[in-house]
């Protein structure tokens, strides 16, 4: 059986109060999904407001492992 390869891409969402804090947080899930040696790339990232909490965000990361 022939091993099948093609690149993927993760889509987290994490919340914080600071663009530092939430960037953290993304690349420490997109590392637990990818191995920790992992070389990545940031696909998109977008931020909002989080209307249940005051002064913090929401944000969804779209990660790609360099190949």
């Amino acid at each position: 059986m022939s091993e099948t390869r093609f690149p993927l891409t993760l889509r987290v969402t994490v919340s914080g109060a600071t663009p530092d804090e939430i960037r953290e947080k993304a690349r420490t899930q997109a590392l637990s999904f990818f191995g920790p040696d992992s070389e990545l790339d940031v696909i998109s990232a977008e931020a909002e407001a989080d209307g249940e909490h005051h002064n913090r965000y929401c944000a969804t990361v779209v990660f790609r492992r360099v190949a």
